[in-house]
């Protein structure tokens, strides 16, 4: 009892730390054995079953969380048992370390409460998984958990787990996604008395091509994408003045250095497609700014989306009307 008011306090300490939580839901199946549950005397045994559970998690940010599950680790043979259930009720802190943009590695480790047959034990447990960030409020993830040291009359056996399943997050606050950039031609023109040329101010709306127009998790851009530069192209062509900025960012999650390479590489790709139109390289200016200057918050995945982007700017510039 003392292992399991342990873990209860450690995670109710977590959960205190932030007010920008959201809950989840989850369920996953599998397959599960039990390591030393069969001794050299028992004619019959059978240590192997199927698992299911189900759990619920309150998540403190994108790497903080803390889990409880139920779970049903099917029906085996053996300490004098024969076909006997086994039940885990777990509680744990959950650990999330990004590996790319939609896919993480998850450590949990806590305490379990499990009744085997008529019986029941305190435990520890601890497990490791993958989680991969399908559509903004669906996870997918594959899990390998282990329960250590489960003291069922004279026998004392291990519990091993490996399952499939998924979660879906609510109760979070959420941003709405932002309209799509519409491009507008903005036009001054600037007067002046007893002027045969008029000179003539001229610039292209900043454009943004965010992280959808790229292959996942690529810095190549999709071929359908490129269709949307084709007015800036065009513009590019009318006007030789004309120069433009390509820049692009990232969200906080990975690395600080992987995101600076993979904002340049980004920017990049977008500025070899103006290149292959036939605008000069000498004309296109090229930078990443990586994980600076956000547009919505890092917290959720929505703002993380949007954070996500090329920017390319036309810089004003004068021109004479003939």
């Amino acid at each position: 009892m003392k292992k399991l008011a342990a873990v209860i306090s450690t995670t109710l300490l977590v959960a205190s730390a932030s007010a920008n939580a959201q809950f989840y839901l989850g369920a996953k199946a599998g397959v599960s054995w039990l390591n030393n549950l069969c001794t050299s005397f028992e004619s019959s045994c059978d240590e192997d079953s199927w698992a299911l559970g189900s759990f619920l998690g309150y998540e403190v940010d994108e790497f903080v969380a803390i889990e409880g599950g139920l779970e049903a680790l099917g029906e085996t043979t053996g300490a004098s048992y024969k076909d006997a259930g086994l039940t885990a009720y777990t509680l744990a802190p959950r650990l999330t370390f990004p590996v790319s943009e939609d896919l993480g590695v998850f450590v949990k480790a806590g305490a379990a409460f499990v009744k085997y047959g008529n019986k029941d034990d305190e435990n520890l447990f601890g497990s490791v998984g993958l989680n991969y960030t399908l559509f903004p409020y669906l996870d997918l993830q594959a899990e390998f958990q282990h329960i250590n040291n489960i003291d069922i009359d004279t026998s004392n056996f291990h519990a091993n787990t490996f399952t499939l399943g998924f979660r879906t997050k609510f109760g979070g606050s959420s941003e709405p996604t932002p309209e799509p950039v519409e491009e507008v031609l903005v036009e001054e023109t600037v007067v002046e008395e007893v002027v045969v040329v008029t000179p003539v101010v001229k610039t292209f709306e900043t454009k943004v091509v965010d992280s959808g127009s790229f292959e996942l998790n690529s810095s190549e851009l999709k071929p359908a994408s490129k269709q949307k530069l084709d007015e800036l192209v065009v513009f590019m062509n009318e006007y030789p003045q004309a120069n433009v900025e390509v820049v692009g960012y990232t969200d906080t999650s990975g690395a600080a250095s992987y995101n600076q390479k993979l904002s340049e590489k980004r920017a990049q790709s977008v500025a070899n497609a103006l290149e292959a139109e036939g605008i000069d390289a000498s004309r296109i200016t090229v930078s990443g700014q990586g994980e600076n200057n956000p547009i919505a918050s890092n917290d959720t995945h929505e703002g993380r989306v949007q954070n996500r982007r090329v920017e390319i700017t036309v810089p004003a510039f004068e021109y004479e009307e003939k």
